[in-house]
């Protein structure tokens, strides 16, 4: 899967929909999603997402603005909890895909899982990692799938 980084030059100063928060700043959901558009085929940058998905006034998204949008995804859930179980359900799934919050406030795209734990691309710093590189602990996840 693609990895990018939200503070690439193309797109770390956009806006995040009619807010005053930039994508550099505060663009980790959007971004972990973009990846995921990569993944299904049709992929739309940052910068795209900050445009043509609904957020709140503080920049957070209204998940399911995913599923009204282009975008060939659609949203699920939004879990407000850790339930590793569902996760590797999702993971193991042929259209899901897993977005986990960690550590309260940060979004990171699951990409895999094995013996070190459950993989992710980190688009604060554009990098593939095992959760407990950076002492992540799941807050709770959104789950997305195929239109």
């Amino acid at each position: 899967m693609l990895k990018l980084n939200q503070k690439d030059p193309k797109w770390a100063k956009v806006l995040i929909g009619k807010s005053k928060e930039t994508i550099a700043k505060s663009g980790c959901t959007i971004t972990s999603t973009a990846m995921f558009s990569d993944w299904y085929g049709c992929y739309k940058d940052p910068a795209w997402m900050a445009k043509n998905l609904e957020f709140t006034t503080g920049g957070f998204l209204y998940w399911r603005s995913i599923t009204k949008s282009a975008l060939p995804m659609k949203f699920v859930y939004r879990y407000y909890y850790n339930d590793m179980k569902k996760i590797k359900q999702i993971l193991a799934s042929k259209d899901g895909v897993c977005l986990l919050q960690v550590n309260g406030n940060h979004w990171v795209a699951l990409v895999g899982a094995s013996w070190k734990g459950l993989r992710v691309n980190d688009p604060y710093y554009g990098d593939t990692i095992y959760l407990n590189q950076r002492n992540y602990k799941v807050t709770g996840f959104a789950e997305l799938t195929r239109k």
